[in-house]
C-alpha cells in the first residue's frame, strides 16, 4: 500500500499562483513540481475558512453534513474519518499542525498517533479573531471603541490624540496606551505563528524531514498529515526572501478591521502593501515545498508515496469589497490549487481539468489504498472516471462575524445598497456559478472564460431562469441537510439576542 503525504497550504489561492496563470512568478518549485503529477485547474473548497474545509477533506462530507462549521467547529458524532480508517488498515498517522483549530485540541485530529501541534499557543487568539474580538475587547472605555478600527499605527494615533483633546480623560488614555503597549511587545519578544509564521515552518521541515528519515525502511505505510500557515494574516515573510515587498512593510493591524474603513488612499496603500506581503509569503512557502520535495526523493519514498498539495481557502485583498477569509463565497476564497503526485501505477501526470472539490480527497485516499469503506455521495475519487457535476460551498452561520458584518451593511447602506452574506455556493460543470444569500438573493457568474468573477448576470436573467437555479440550490440544500444545519444556528442566535434583552438594567 502506498505512503500518503496530504499537505495543506493554509489560506492559499490559486488566483495568487503562478502555476495557475497569476502575472507574479509566486511558485517555481511548483510548476517544476507540477511536471511530476497531477494538476486540478478547477478545484474549490467547501467552506471560506480553515475548520470546515480541513473536516471536509478528512470525512468528504459538507459542513452542514459534518457539523463543523461557523459557531460549532466539532464534527457530528460518529462519523467516519480518514485517520481512524487509515489506522484500521495499518497505517501509521502522524500530524504536524501550526494552525491550532485543526489539531487533537480542536476535535479535528483526535485519532492520530503521533501529532505535533506547533501552533498551541495562538488557539484563543484565532478563536477571538473568527468571533470579530480582538486584545482590546476586555475594556469598555470609549477609546478601546474607537482604536477596534484603527488600520495603521498612525491612525490609532491620531485617534487616541483626538480622544485625548475632546475629552481630557487622560486616565483612559494611560490605561489603554499602556495595554496596546505591552501586547505589541509580548509579539515582539515571544512571537506566535500568527505573528510570525516562518520559525514554525522552519521547524515543520525538520519534523517532515525527521518523521521521512525514521519510515524510510520502515515495515508499514504511513499517513502525514501537514498544515503550514505561512500565508496566513499577519503576513510576515523572511526579510531576506522578499521580493515583491519592502524590507520595511509589515502588517499594523489585521486586515480585517479594513471592514469598518470607507475606500480611501490610505486604505487602498494599506491594501497594496498587505498583497505584496501575502504574495511573498507564498513564494517562500514554494521554497519550502522545493525543499520537502528533494527530502522525499533523496528518501527514495516518493516512488511509493500519494503526495497531495493544496489548500484549505484563499485570501481576500480587497476584491468585491472583501478582506482576509470570511463573509464571502467569491471564489477568491473557494478557487483553491490542487497537486497529487500518484505512483505510476495509480496514475499518469499531467492536468486533470475535471471539476473537484476538497471533499474528493477523502474517496481518492481511501481508493489509492484499497479501503473497503463506502464513501459518501459527496466525495468523488479522482482515481475513477470524472463523476462530479457540482461543487458546493457553504458559510452555514456568517452572523458568527457579526461584528464585521454590521459596519459592512452599514457601509452599504450608506450607498444606498444592502449586503447579505453568502449562505450556498455551486459550481457546476459546465461553469455556472450560483450563490445565494441569507436574504435569498442569488447571484450568477459565467466561469467559462474566468474563474474569478467579474459580473453578476442575475439582473439580466429572466424569471423562469432564475426560479430553475432556486429550485437547483433548494434541492441541493436539501440534500446536504443544509436547512436543519442554518435553523439551528439561527435558533441560538435568537436565544443569545433574547438573553441579552433579558438582562437586568437593560
Amino acid at each position: 500500500m502506498p505512503n500518503i503525504i496530504l499537505m495543506v497550504l493554509d489560506t492559499v489561492g490559486a488566483k495568487h499562483l503562478s502555476l495557475y496563470g497569476y502575472q507574479r512568478p509566486t511558485t517555481p518549485n511548483l510548476e517544476k513540481i507540477a511536471q511530476e503529477s497531477t494538476v486540478y485547474n478547477r478545484c474549490f473548497a467547501p467552506a471560506c475558512w480553515t475548520v470546515p474545509s480541513h473536516a471536509s477533506m478528512f470525512t468528504g462530507l459538507y459542513p452542514s453534513q459534518h457539523g463543523a462549521f461557523e459557531g460549532t467547529f466539532l464534527l457530528r458524532d460518529n462519523l467516519p474519518h480518514l485517520v481512524p480508517a487509515l489506522r484500521a488498515l495499518g497505517y501509521a498517522t502522524i500530524g504536524i499542525s501550526t494552525n491550532s483549530l485543526v489539531s487533537p485540541a480542536s476535535g479535528l485530529c483526535q485519532d492520530f498517533e503521533e501529532f505535533h501541534d506547533l501552533g498551541a499557543r495562538d488557539r484563543s487568539r484565532i478563536l477571538a479573531g473568527l468571533q470579530g474580538a480582538d486584545h482590546l475587547e476586555g475594556s469598555q472605555g470609549n477609546l478601546s471603541a474607537r482604536l477596534r478600527r484603527a488600520i495603521s499605527s498612525s491612525h490609532a494615533l491620531k485617534d487616541i490624540w483626538r480622544y485625548l483633546w475632546e475629552t481630557g480623560e487622560a486616565g483612559e488614555v494611560l490605561k489603554t496606551s499602556l495595554s496596546l503597549v505591552g501586547k505589541q511587545a509580548a509579539k515582539w519578544l515571544s512571537p506566535g505563528p500568527i505573528d510570525n509564521a516562518t520559525p514554525f515552518t522552519e521547524k515543520t521541515v525538520a519534523l517532515t524531514d525527521e518523521i521521512l528519515r525514521r519510515r524510510t525502511g520502515a515495515g508499514s505505510p504511513f499517513f502525514l498529515f501537514v498544515n503550514f500557515l505561512q500565508a496566513h494574516q499577519n503576513y510576515c515573510p523572511p526579510i531576506t526572501r522578499r521580493r515583491f515587498s519592502g524590507w520595511g512593510d509589515r502588517v499594523g493591524v489585521s486586515p480585517q478591521k479594513f471592514y469598518f474603513q470607507e475606500a480611501s488612499p490610505e486604505l487602498a496603500r494599506l491594501v497594496a502593501t498587505y498583497g505584496n506581503l501575502y504574495d511573498d509569503e507564498i513564494l517562500y512557502l514554494d521554497a519550502v515545498l522545493g525543499r520537502i520535495w528533494n527530502l522525499l526523493r533523496d528518501s527514495s519514498l516518493l516512488e511509493n508515496t500519494v503526495v497531495i498539495i493544496t489548500s484549505d481557502h484563499g485570501e481576500h485583498l480587497g476584491e468585491k469589497g472583501h478582506y482576509t477569509h470570511i463573509l464571502s463565497l467569491y471564489n477568491e476564497l473557494l478557487w483553491v490549487p490542487l497537486l497529487v503526485h500518484f505512483p505510476r501505477h495509480l496514475a499518469s501526470p499531467g492536468l486533470d481539468p475535471r471539476l473537484v472539490s476538497l471533499t474528493d480527497l477523502y474517496a481518492t485516499i481511501l481508493d489509492a489504498v484499497d479501503s473497503p469503506l463506502p464513501r459518501p455521495e459527496t466525495s468523488c475519487s479522482l482515481l475513477a472516471p470524472p463523476q462530479r457535476e457540482m461543487a458546493i460551498a457553504q458559510c452555514v452561520y456568517p452572523e458568527m462575524w457579526q461584528k464585521y458584518l454590521e459596519p459592512k451593511q452599514a457601509q452599504a447602506a450608506s450607498r444606498g445598497e444592502g449586503f447579505s452574506p453568502p449562505v450556498f455556493a455551486v459550481v457546476t460543470d459546465a461553469g455556472l456559478k450560483l450563490i445565494e444569500k441569507r436574504d435569498g438573493s442569488l447571484e450568477a457568474y459565467d466561469l467559462q472564460e474566468n474563474l474569478i468573477e467579474n459580473q453578476d448576470l442575475s439582473a439580466a436573467l429572466s424569471p423562469e431562469t432564475l426560479n430553475t437555479y432556486r429550485v437547483l440550490l433548494e434541492t441541493l440544500k436539501t440534500e446536504t441537510g443544509f436547512h436543519e444545519a442554518t435553523a439551528a444556528m439561527l435558533d441560538r442566535l435568537g436565544q443569545q439576542a433574547a438573553g441579552v434583552a433579558a438582562r437586568p438594567g437593560d
